[in-house]
């Protein structure tokens, strides 16, 4: 995403990174390491001390129940809210062992990207 982030720079696209507590060494210095190493323009990085966003987007996107979504890509057009609960995304990549979404594949999210900005 880092690549994508740095290829559309100057365009209307942002990014928002979220990191969760997942694993065990997840915390707020780790997200916060993890932003020096995955800084991009156009983005904002966030770290939440609870993993309740994985639980509510895992929802959307039909996970088992359970399973919390981490390592998602999601793609939303423009004029797209977030209110109490949040909204499906109009494209999605994941890095998960579950059925749904497509692989991650950078180049593949570009064509998105670059459909979403016509």
């Amino acid at each position: 995403m880092q690549t994508l982030m740095m290829e559309f720079g100057n365009q209307p696209v942002r990014a928002y990174f979220v990191w969760v507590p997942i694993l065990a060494e997840d915390n707020e210095e780790a997200a916060r390491q993890s932003t020096l190493r995955y800084w991009a323009p156009n983005s904002v990085y966030f770290w939440t001390r609870t993993a309740k966003l994985s639980h509510d987007v895992a929802s959307v996107i039909r996970l088992p129940a359970g399973r919390p979504a981490w390592d998602v890509y999601f793609l939303y057009k423009r004029g797209i809210t977030w209110d109490r609960v949040p909204p499906a995304p109009n494209y999605w990549q994941k890095q998960l062992d579950v059925l749904q979404g497509d692989a991650f594949n950078p180049q593949v999210m570009r064509v998105h990207v670059r459909d979403a900005l016509k």
